[in-house]
């Protein structure tokens, strides 16, 4: 129960900070715009620069194949469902919630918690294929609803994402590591991610009305995407520890409560983009992020 404990004093309190958001713009009508921009353009690339010097090598190289995997093959798994069980949901946004997991802002304080904050570089690997995903293949689809493919094309490369994943693959190939100064800094950034990231879901939240909040009809949606998940997840484990072997224990783990982490919050900015109904990215984003907390307990429970 020790673990729980870890685990709730580190994640409770992010959490908290999603009625915060959502009284920030109710009460004041703060633009989402001004959290959003300073975390996906400064404070997230900043972390996960310093954080791709600080991982092994060999990591780097090798765990974000499996979110990118992940992402992929949950594209036909969202495809189905939403033929089967949710045809009034966008198909491009259910695609993006079922491949987009919340490993920045739920991820942090759950392997700080678990596996200690040294472990964070860990968990930025494997960030790396989720956010590769979104940022290129995810988001070019997106924004093809809106442009031609050239046009597209201009969007995708305007994320700085791109730019800081070449800059840190470049950096650590010749050798580069962080600074001792910056270390102190990094830890406040961490944090400051999270919980700039539990504000926006807040945000999100404003719009959603007592009509659409049809508990069951998310669940068995994250129902479904998070079996999928946890399967695919399964699969590529196992065959990655039989035929190469090259991960530690801890890696393992942190890759298996990826599948259980909730949708992310990029998910509600590709509905404003594409002018799409909000209610169901933001509910959706939220529900998971609940239950998600369920399932990482359980999870603690028998993994650590």
């Amino acid at each position: 129960m020790k673990i729980l404990f870890k685990l709730y004093s580190e994640l409770l309190p992010i959490l908290a900070l999603i009625p915060v958001g959502y009284f920030l713009k109710r009460k004041f009508n703060i633009k989402p715009e001004y959290i959003s921009t300073p975390l996906i353009k400064f404070l997230l690339p900043v972390l996960v620069f310093f954080n791709m010097l600080d991982a092994e090598a060999e990591k780097l190289y090798v765990l974000p194949i499996f979110t990118l995997l992940l992402a992929l093959t949950m594209v036909p798994v969202s495809n189905f469902t939403q033929k089967r069980l949710a045809p009034d949901f966008d198909p491009l946004l259910l695609r993006a919630s079922f491949s987009f997991f919340n490993i920045a802002f739920f991820g942090i304080p759950t392997v700080s918690a678990l596996f200690g904050e040294e472990k964070v570089s860990t968990l930025i690997c494997i960030y790396l294929g989720s956010a590769l995903y979104g940022d290129t293949i995810g988001f070019f689809q997106v924004a093809k609803t809106k442009s031609d493919t050239r046009e597209a094309f201009r969007e995708v490369m305007k994320i700085p994402f791109l730019y800081v994943f070449v800059a840190g693959i470049i950096a650590k190939s010749l050798g580069m590591e962080t600074p001792d100064a910056v270390e102190g800094v990094l830890k406040f950034v961490s944090l400051a991610v999270s919980c700039a990231g539990m504000i926006i879901v807040g945000f999100q939240l404003e719009n959603v009305t007592a009509k659409e909040l049809k508990i069951p009809y998310y669940l068995k949606l994250i129902g479904v995407r998070t079996a999928a998940a946890m399967a695919i997840m399964g699969i590529l484990i196992f065959a990655e520890y039989h035929f190469f072997n090259s991960l530690e224990e801890d890696d393992y783990k942190m890759l298996f409560l990826v599948a259980l982490f909730p949708v992310a919050t990029n998910v509600t900015v590709f509905a404003s983009f594409l002018d799409a109904e909000q209610q169901k990215p933001a509910l959706i984003v939220v529900i998971s992020a609940l239950v998600s907390l369920i399932l990482v307990s359980v999870a603690a429970l028998f993994l650590m």
